[in-house]
């Protein structure tokens, strides 16, 4: 089986599996930003200034596939149509493909978004991340959702083309430091063999919905639900 048609299979288990998922929630609150910088972004929409970077939510009461979120966590938003709350709200945990509701992204950038997870490693996900790091990744994931198209991979992806495009609050291209960061991770969009199953969509109609990369020993408990998990992918890929 080829790696293209077996992530296919494996994407597919997992899309039927997340379906016990959808009546799981977490209430969640916004808490603050962590690492990353303010840019000036063009949607079909609007051109504003926003945020790119780290997100601190406060998570509490979750059930089923978000029991394993407490306290502040750090997450990225799928979405710039709405905003986020300050104020303590029940959110519903939905497969990443599913988020943003309303305008949900589908398999094919889902996948794309879990390459830049497993690209990034981590480093985008810590209190010691780079203003840099966390500023790519939130831009990466934002390009992704509106321009990604799977048959072109990472020729799909621009932020001066496209639905959504980004540039210094200024008006100025996006600083070289962050610009090279962020080809690393559009090149990347095409990695065909890590799946999304370790990523909760925290989604919500009226606020703006968030991804968080499940904790330990949260991906195990995500397995009992079905969710196949491939975390000893990289362990054999070590011992290769």
């Amino acid at each position: 089986m080829n790696t293209r048609t077996g992530f296919f299979a494996a994407f597919a288990i997992f899309a039927v599996s997340a379906v016990s998922a959808f009546a799981d929630t977490v209430d969640m609150r916004f808490a603050g930003t962590g690492s990353g910088r303010n840019v000036r972004v063009t949607t079909p929409d609007r051109t504003f200034n926003v945020f790119a970077g780290q997100l601190r939510h406060s998570f509490s009461n979750g059930t089923g596939a978000a029991s394993a979120l407490h306290g502040d966590l750090l997450t990225y938003c799928t979405d710039l149509t709405q905003s986020v709350s300050s104020t303590t709200r029940s959110y519903t945990v939905r497969p990443v493909g599913q988020a943003p509701v309303g305008n949900a992204m589908g398999m094919d950038k889902a996948r794309a978004i879990a390459s830049l997870y497993d690209y990034a490693m981590g480093t985008q996900m810590t209190s010691t991340s780079s203003a840099d790091m966390a500023c790519a990744f939130q831009l990466a994931v934002w390009e992704v959702v509106s321009d990604f198209n799977w048959s072109l991979g990472s020729g799909s992806l621009s932020l001066s083309t496209g639905n959504f495009r980004a540039s210094q609050t200024n008006g100025s291209p996006i600083w070289s430091s962050v610009n090279t960061l962020l080809n690393s991770l559009f090149s990347h969009t095409d990695n065909s063999s890590f799946s999304p199953n370790d990523i909760l969509a925290i989604t919500s109609p009226s606020h703006q919905d968030q991804l968080i990369q499940v904790p330990a020993p949260g991906a195990a408990m995500l397995a009992g639900l079905g969710l196949t998990l491939l975390a000893g992918r990289r362990r054999s890929e070590k011992a290769a």
